[in-house]
Formats: structure tokens, sequence, C-alpha cells
């Protein structure tokens, strides 16, 4: 082999896995336009601001960044693609350097081609396209990685510390990498965490686009039930096997059982059994088991269980029966990506409908009657979804019954219709007021509404 070419080939599968993983996912996105779930639609409402609830500001600052460049919903939702892609071609590079150390350049090819494969996770598929830190957190942890697998440790140092702004379950990973560099110069790597901490101390709070609770540990003493928990932990142990999942799991205890004498074998282990300890803590909070708790636990052991796919290529002829069994998994994810992303925006389908219905109406403002009981814990409604699937706002396009606190008749003056959820009929109906009448506190007269079809 040409030596230069031994210098580029290794790029290969990291640049593979940024293509797959970016263009995958905007093409689910092109399929299924409909943003969806709450907290996204929190941070997309919030877009003018880079402080959103309680939550630390990493994602929400590229959303604010991609607002201010006049980029509308469909640009957010292609620069959280490209973050996947990104976290991809890093999970990439590191599985590569933990297989190297162990087996070589060379072979260590195949733990870069199986994780390009692991980049079409179906969970992270589907939620790596909406405003979630998860894509965020896993493109700094890989990053950070695998730049200390490098020996770029003050580097590495830096952009470890960033998890502390990426999201709280990222300070266990910041904590297990102290103790892995056993090193005072790194304790640089709290930066993020500290920066955070004296916002929080200085009582600067994050915008709130809506009066809806987003708190997940609010009354948690009161609300847990142990019995509950456990049977929600079996759920959560079925849902970490789903869709190619066991597969992930089972090459990743492989790879501890081979390679725990590296230390950073050793410390991305434990970093995935703290996201997992993390995990369970947030199945207490939410009282219910969702397909986005699965993505980081999943996608980290899917690195370690890559860089043990070159132990399985040294067996006689096994190279095909791996390159077959690594395109029947990369075919069974992009299946299972495509049916979790229309299973997820599915749920928002009437809110869908119901933009494109209050939209034949340009400059119109809107008095609006929610359906209620959404998402977890049926705390939240559907004005929260208009605001997150459109250019919508409350207090400008449209008024939200469900969140006006004065004289209802005041606050819906000036409105021009009415859109109001029928849950007998399960769609919004839309009309339009009467020259100088006020919206209703209840529901209109379905005589004199416009019905909504909901795909």
């Amino acid at each position: 082999m040409n030596p230069a070419e031994a210098v580029r080939t290794p790029w290969l599968p990291a640049v593979t896995a940024l293509g797959l993983g970016f263009i995958w996912r905007l093409l689910l996105v092109l399929q299924s336009p409909v943003a969806f779930s709450f907290d996204g639609f929190q941070r997309w409402a919030g877009r003018d601001h880079v402080l959103i609830q309680d939550w630390p500001p990493v994602t929400q600052i590229v959303l604010w960044l991609t607002a201010q460049a006049g980029g509308e919903l469909l640009a957010a939702r292609v620069v959280m693609c490209l973050i996947s892609g990104l976290a991809a071609a890093a999970g990439t590079l590191l599985a590569q350097r933990l297989a190297a150390a162990a087996y070589g350049e060379r072979p260590a090819l195949w733990a870069g081609w199986t994780f390009a494969v692991a980049s079409a996770y179906a969970h992270w598929a589907a939620w790596g396209t909406v405003f979630y830190q998860e894509s965020t957190f896993l493109l700094v942890l890989f990053s950070g990685l695998w730049l200390a697998a490098r020996g770029n440790l003050r580097t590495a140092d830096l952009v470890i510390g960033l998890l502390g702004l990426v999201r709280y379950e990222g300070w266990p990973c910041v904590l297990l990498y102290l103790a892995w560099r056993r090193d005072r110069r790194a304790l640089v790597a709290l930066w993020g965490a500290l920066v955070w901490a004296a916002i929080r101390g200085f009582g600067v709070e994050g915008y709130a686009a809506s009066p809806v609770n987003f708190a997940d540990w609010e009354g948690l003493v009161e609300r847990f039930a142990l019995a509950a928990w456990l049977a929600d932990l079996l759920e959560l142990v079925r849902r970490l096997g789903e869709v190619g999942g066991w597969v992930w799991w089972g090459l990743g205890a492989v790879a501890v059982s081979l390679h725990w004498r590296s230390s950073l074998v050793k410390l991305l282990a434990l970093q995935t059994l703290a996201q997992l300890g993390a995990t369970m803590a947030w199945v207490a909070g939410l009282e219910v088991v969702t397909s986005r708790m699965m993505v980081i636990p999943v996608v980290m052991v899917a690195v370690l269980g890559a860089s043990a796919v070159p132990a399985l290529a040294r067996w006689p002829r096994s190279g095909w029966s791996l390159v077959v069994a690594l395109a029947v998994l990369l075919g069974f994810q992009l299946v299972e990506g495509r049916d979790r992303m229309r299973a997820e925006t599915r749920h928002f389908a009437p809110e869908a409908a119901a933009v494109v219905e209050m939209g034949r109406c340009p400059g119109c403002r809107w008095w609006v009657l929610p359906r209620r009981g959404l998402g977890t814990r049926a705390r939240h409604d559907g004005c929260e979804v208009l605001q997150g699937i459109s250019s919508l706002r409350h207090g400008q396009d449209f008024f939200c019954s469900s969140w006006v606190t004065d004289d209802w008749a005041e606050a819906g003056a000036g409105t021009d219709g009415t859109v109001r959820w029928d849950a007998a009929a399960k769609l919004y109906r839309v009309e339009r007021h009467l020259p100088g009448a006020s919206p209703a506190p209840a529901a209109s007269s379905p005589a004199a509404s416009l019905p909504v079809a909901v795909p």
C-alpha cells in the first residue's frame, strides 16, 4: 500500500458516517416535516433567547444562531441533522482509535465501518432531527475522548468541559474523565459546569415560551411509586434492545471483555453506565419510558461494540459474513428509523392541519382552545405544539385560552377567528369571527365552524 494512502484511508469511514448520518436524517425530515416533542417546541418558540427554562444552553445557542442568521424551522432542523452527522463522524474516529490500540490501524477500519452503520440507529435517526441535546452531547463527548486518545490532552480537557453546558447528565462524564486523567491540570474540564453553576447562582432565569410546567423532578418524592418504577425499568430494558439495540449491547460486552486493560475503554464503559443510571432517574421523573431515552446509552455502547469487530474479522472467512451482517443491520435500522419518524410526527398531525388552515388567512390573529393532557405526565397542550411546528407566536399570532390569566374577552378582543379542539371528532375546527365579534370562552357552534381534516 502507498504510504500516503495509509494516512488518508482511516478517514473514509468517518466521512461516510458523516454523510450517512446527515443525509439520512435530512431525508427523514423531508418525508416527515412536522417537528415533534415538547422540549423541542419550547426551544423553537424561544429561538430569540439563549437561555430556555433551566436547561444548559449549548443546543439552544445553536438554534439562536440559526434564527439570528434568518433561518426558519426547516433550516434549524437541517442544522440539527448536521450536528448528528458530525457526532457520527466523531464516534467513528473514536471507535477506530480504540480498535487501533488493540489490533493496528488497518484492522481498525472494521471498527470505523461498523460505527458508520450505527450512525443510522433508528431512535437516534429520528430524535437527531429535532431540538434536543442528545446529538450535541454525543458530538462533544466523542470529540473530547478522541482528542484524548490521540494525546491532545489539554484540548480534550477544554472540549470535555463543554459537556457541563450541554446537559446535566454530562456532569458525571466530566467527573469520570477527571478521575481517568489523574492530573490537576485537567481540572480545567470543570469550566462548563462552573460557568453554568455561576449563571444559575446569580439567579438568571431562562425564557419560558409557555406557562406549562416543564419541571420533571417537581413533586417526585410524593409521586414516586417503587412498583411502578420497577415496571418502567423492565420496559426500559426491553426498549434498550429495540431496533438492533441488542446487537450493540452484545458487541459492547465483547469489547469490554477483550479490551478491559485499556483505560480509555474502561472510561467509556463507566460513562455509559453513568448515562444508564441517569436514564433510570429520568424514568422516575417522567413516569414513562420514551424512545428518546434509548439514544445516548445505545450510541455510546455502539462505539465500544464497534471497537470489538476487528477481533471477529480475524476468524477464518468471516469478512464477507460481517459485511452481510452489517448491511442487513443497516437496512433494518433505516426502515425502523423511517417508521419511528412517522410515529412521532403522527402525534401532532391535528396541530399541523390546523396550522395549514390558519395560514389561509394571512395576518389573522387567533383565539385557540387547544387539546390538553398531552406529553409526559399529561402536562402539555396544543398551543405549545402550534408554536413548535410553525413560526406562530403566542401574544402576536394567537392567544391561548388556557394560558391567558387576565380577562379572556380583553385578550381575545382583537382576534379574527377561533381554533377549537373538537375532542369527539379528534380534529381542530377553525372559524372566522363576524366583524366586531369576540371569541367565546368555550366551544363555538359546530354549525358555524369549518372542519379541518386530519390525515
